[in-house]
């Protein structure tokens, strides 16, 4: 899906990784919000294994989908590209930023573990989607925690306080690691796991557009700088 916000040309396009379970038709409301309130296109694909999307999930498979959306973007001409991941989708989305840290503005973690390994000690129930594909769950590292460490561009942590599968505790450990200079945490006091919205008045999507204006600005100071370099 490439959803449009209006006037679209030359608006900023995330690239959103859905969730454990995540497909297209579920995030409906979601990606209006977005389009309207951050103004901000999106484009997003349902996730292996979930809804109409029948390939064979595997953690490898997650990145390479992510790589050929990315470059899809790229080839698009889509510039000012963000990536947002949602609690496994965070995994998929903080591997792309990395991957391709030069082509990305910033990068949006809602809900973030830090590690397969770590989830699997809490023994929460995000874990049903991968022992009902258990060749899945023992093959699947998603190690944030050691990505992270690698990463450099503008970040925003959004965190739900009254998550019940993801301590906060994660999204915390997290932020204090990444050595971006330009990183930011949006706490939302009443959200949950699957809704950060619950009592929201407008503050999330804010703090979004927010960090979005800001990465860019610190994307084209950064370029004038490399310019006036090269001069």
């Amino acid at each position: 899906w490439y959803v449009k916000a209006r006037n679209h040309k030359n608006k900023p396009v995330i690239l959103y990784f859905p969730g454990n379970g995540g497909y297209l038709e579920k995030y409906v409301k979601t990606f209006d919000y977005i389009t309207k309130r951050v103004d901000a296109n999106i484009f997003s694909c349902t996730n292996r294994g979930c809804g109409t999307n029948e390939e064979t999930p595997s953690e490898e498979y997650f990145y390479k989908d992510a790589y050929i959306y990315l470059n899809h973007l790229k080839q698009s001409k889509r510039n000012k590209i963000f990536v947002f991941g949602s609690s496994m989708g965070a995994a998929v989305a903080l591997e792309t930023a990395s991957k391709y840290h030069n082509d990305v503005y910033g990068l949006i973690l809602q809900n973030p573990f830090l590690s397969m390994k770590r989830m699997a000690h809490d023994k929460k129930p995000f874990l049903n989607f991968f022992l009902l594909n258990y060749d899945l769950l023992i093959r699947t590292k998603m190690d944030n925690e050691k990505t992270i460490k690698n990463l450099h561009i503008p970040i925003l942590f959004n965190v739900s306080e009254k998550d019940e599968m993801v301590s906060t505790e994660h999204s915390k450990i997290l932020y204090e690691i990444c050595p971006s200079n330009n990183k930011f945490m949006y706490i939302a006091k009443d959200g949950t796991h699957d809704n950060i919205l619950i009592n929201d008045k407008g503050e999330y999507h804010q703090s979004m557009k927010i960090f979005i204006e800001t990465a860019i600005a610190l994307k084209d100071v950064n370029k004038e700088k490399e310019e006036n370099k090269n001069r």
